[in-house]
């Protein structure tokens, strides 16, 4: 076993732990959602973690689709979180900005942790087609190996 598969494992485990919890927190999110006020956003608000571990079961698959949808997934979700963060605040008024808002937005927990496994998926990513490159030019200095 080489660092690179060592990393690539722990990588996608990491991801996987992660989705699974934010898959669960999304389904709770669904449980105690008050879907009368906003309906829209809030079915989103719970439907883009809820997403997280079967999009992350597509990296079996596919990890280039799952990568791509890990960070779709991510961007929807940090601008739903930030609309319903911006009409919490404005309806009680104390909005700083945009920007403010979204920033504060990105330190939630929930956020945060759906970010980090758009991250590990990445870095696995990264790591498997580095590894795939340098075994296809291995294969092409030495094709007798």
């Amino acid at each position: 076993m080489t660092i690179r598969t060592v990393t690539l494992s722990l990588c996608r485990s990491v991801a996987g732990l992660l989705s699974f919890f934010v898959t669960a927190y999304g389904a709770i999110s669904f449980e105690f959602a008050n879907l009368r006020q906003d309906t829209l956003a809030m079915s989103l608000f719970c439907a883009f973690p809820f997403l997280s571990f079967p999009v992350f079961l597509m990296s079996f698959r596919s990890l280039r689709w799952s990568v791509r949808m890990h960070w779709i997934l991510a961007a929807g979700y940090l601008a739903v979180y930030s609309v319903l963060d911006w009409r919490t605040c404005s309806e009680r008024g104390y909005c700083q900005g945009v920007i403010r808002t979204v920033l504060q937005t990105l330190t939630a927990g929930a956020m945060q942790a759906v970010f980090a496994v758009a991250v590990f998926n990445l870095a696995a990513l990264l790591l498997r087609g580095r590894g795939r490159s340098e075994q296809e030019k291995r294969k092409v200095i030495h094709p007798a190996s």
